[in-house]
């Protein structure tokens, strides 16, 4: 079993979008194959914007409707490449979503502020329409599809707006669904169930997590992440013209260099794939021939002194510190839980006197 996950720019517009389905379909040919997928480009920061301006009593009309014109573009372009793709049945599906998160903004609006478990229910809307319209593209062309629901298969414990996935219990659940040998298995990334049922998500930007947690319970050969560039590179290659592509990293490279900064893979994806050395390839949508870079245990350190540099935008350092603070307990514990409350990631910056 091969997973592939596609971001949201790889499932943009209908050439993307189609692009990404013939990808899945030929790893499929070669081996059983499950794709995971984000909702395309724009459609989730349409939909956070959405309960944000109900809260407030503006006007979501613009997003909304920005937002329902990229699935219909998406599906006219679909069809118009294949007349057998059921162009009114997965319209009739993005009308449905797109009335229930009318429905909720109302409620939103009532209430005059948005609920984490509202929130959550809404922002995953995009990811569900990528799996109803790739199993449209593929059903058009006489595969049978079987998709794996993250809320019923993927447990997980934490906040509504971010939990971490239970792999030993997600791994019962996903064999128990006994899948075909035969079927095209999707899988809507960023979403997972807590242990009520109810649905939570993994983080914004967290389907690339979604597929590694997939590829752990699917034991998969591999877990493939495209995306819209080659690789890994040596830095920032929109920043710095001659960064360099690196075609092996080891996972702890990987997570050093995704937690600090490098935005190709989230920070959490390595964690599911490490306990069964399962390889995590970094390829280009747009330039499937290329190479892509490696990550796996079995990659031998290099003499370069650097790897890669990264930077990290939006920090704030602050100092605390006085004579008061001396011996008073629990000054950081109170600290970092007004942080916690707040959504905010903390980054040590340690400092050594001599």
């Amino acid at each position: 079993m091969r997973v592939l996950k596609f971001g949201g720019t790889s499932l943009a517009n209908p050439e993307r979008f189609s692009q990404a389905a013939k990808l899945i379909e030929q790893a499929h040919l070669e081996e059983q194959a499950a794709g995971v997928l984000s909702a395309p480009a724009k459609i989730t920061n349409h939909l956070v914007a959405l309960s944000e301006k109900a809260a407030l009593n503006q006007s979501t009309d613009t997003h909304f409707n920005e937002a329902i014109e990229i699935f219909y573009n998406i599906i006219n372009g679909l069809h118009a490449e294949n007349n057998q793709f059921d162009l009114n049945g997965t319209k009739a599906l993005i009308d449905a979503e797109f009335a229930q998160i009318k429905g909720l903004l109302e409620e939103i609006r009532q209430a005059g502020k948005v609920e984490d478990a509202v929130k959550a229910t809404i922002d995953c809307r995009g990811e569900k329409l990528s799996i109803a319209m790739m199993k449209a593209w593929f059903e058009a062309r006489g595969y049978s599809v079987h998709i794996v629901d993250p809320v019923k298969q993927l447990l997980a414990k934490g906040g509504y707006l971010e939990s971490s996935v239970e792999i030993e219990e997600s791994t019962k659940l996903v064999d128990a669904a006994n899948i075909a040998k035969d079927k095209v298995v999707l899988m809507a990334g960023f979403t997972a169930g807590n242990e009520k049922g109810e649905l939570v998500l993994l983080g914004r930007n967290g389907s690339d997590y979604s597929a590694a947690c997939l590829a752990a319970c699917l034991g998969a050969s591999v877990c493939e992440i495209w995306t819209d560039v080659d690789g890994v590179y040596t830095c920032d290659p929109r920043l710095v013209p001659d960064a360099r592509l690196l075609p092996t990293l080891s996972y702890r490279e990987a997570m050093e260099l995704s937690y600090f900064g490098a935005k190709v893979i989230h920070p959490r994806t390595i964690g599911p794939l490490l306990p069964q050395n399962i390889p995590c390839v970094i390829k280009n949508t747009g330039n499937p021939s290329a190479p892509g870079s490696i990550i796996d245990g079995n990659v031998k350190s290099e003499s370069l002194q650097v790897k890669g540099i990264t930077n990290l935008d939006n920090l704030a350092m602050f100092n605390v510190s006085g004579p008061g603070m001396q011996g008073m307990v629990g000054m950081a514990s109170r600290v970092f839980s007004a942080m916690s409350g707040a959504g905010i990631s903390v980054i040590f910056n340690y400092s050594v006197f001599v």
